[in-house]
């Protein structure tokens, strides 16, 4: 356990006995793929923490629509928020892979960020970047077409993870259409329908999970429009 803390970037300011102090109380426990860790609106006892594997955090909707808020992977923390305010989880957990997390409690991590306030302010800088990211995806679900936020997704994944070919520029989709939606906060018709589209018109090339972008500054060009 005390190897497992000290990897993580919440805990890097402290001792050697303050993570003696903080391992006394965590646990690990281990999450097989698509299994819940916690659900909205269930009471907050916890902090969890990626020690291993990813972790996908969603919102459902009355309907039963998901929407994708964020992935969290080894070092990220998971209902920061709930375990100051004591209040339930706005938001649920599903691991993706195969998951070790580290489990802390509420009441004990409170008392870490009193006595250590580079441990405070870490978790301040993680809450900033979190309602950073809400804004931009509040933004882009208020004013972005689908086709505009599937767009700018596959250039995200270009510029991130591309590979240059004689074709274009080349990614791997590792996201099905229905997983797609979810991120991009639509339905899998529309994702579909804008992706063949997009395939119809030349602006991408699809075969199986392989995407290819033939000519990116053509792609950059049409959201640049629509800013």
């Amino acid at each position: 356990m005390l190897s497992a803390l000290r990897r993580l970037p919440l805990f890097t300011d402290l001792s050697e006995e303050q993570l003696n102090a903080v391992a006394a109380q965590a646990t690990l426990r281990h999450y097989e793929p698509q299994e819940i860790v916690f659900a909205e609106g269930d009471a907050c006892h916890e902090l969890y923490i990626v020690k291993d594997g990813s972790v996908r955090v969603f919102k459902t909707a009355a309907n039963g629509r998901e929407q994708l808020i964020s992935i969290e992977r080894a070092g990220s923390s998971l209902a920061e928020i709930p375990v100051f305010d004591n209040d339930c989880y706005p938001t649920s957990a599903q691991a993706v892979t195969p998951t070790l997390l580290v489990r802390l409690d509420a009441v004990t991590f409170q008392g870490i960020c009193l006595q250590q306030p580079d441990v405070a302010l870490k978790v301040i800088k993680v809450l900033a970047h979190r309602l950073r990211r809400m804004g931009s995806l509040i933004e882009d679900l208020s004013f972005t077409t689908v086709r505009g936020r599937l767009v700018a997704y596959f250039l995200q994944l270009a510029k991130s993870k591309g590979r240059e070919t004689s074709a274009g520029i080349e990614f791997t989709l590792s996201e099905n259409n229905e997983e797609l939606a979810t991120r991009l906060g639509t339905v899998r018709e529309l994702i579909s329908r804008n992706m063949g589209r997009l395939h119809n018109e030349g602006r991408i090339h699809i075969q199986r999970r392989t995407v290819t972008v033939p000519d990116l500054k053509a792609l950059q060009a049409e959201i640049d429009r629509d800013k």
